[in-house]
């Protein structure tokens, strides 16, 4: 009986302490930290900035044995065909 007292005790007690851990003014600070929401400069910045996709295409390398002798289960390989690239149609 002793021993579950003492298991209620120190939940309770560890339960207060996590209740009082919890802030809210503080809410944000690490977004604020970071500067995410600062203005930028707009001097010479293009306004509509655009990246298309990169082509990429998906192989299948066949199990085969390799020049070393060892055998090759075969795998999915993803091959960059083209790169992206950056439209910058406002740009002075």
């Amino acid at each position: 009986m002793q021993k579950y007292f003492h298991i209620l005790l120190v939940s309770l007690i560890s339960i207060s302490f996590f209740g009082c851990a919890h802030n809210s003014d503080k809410k944000g600070i690490l977004e604020d930290r970071a500067g995410y929401k600062l203005e930028t400069k707009k001097d010479g910045v293009p306004k509509n900035v655009t990246r298309t996709k990169g082509k990429i295409k998906k192989a299948w390398l066949h199990a085969h044995e390799m020049p070393t002798g060892d055998y090759f289960g075969g795998a999915w390989v993803y091959l960059l065909v083209e790169q992206t690239k950056w439209n910058f149609s406002d740009y002075k």
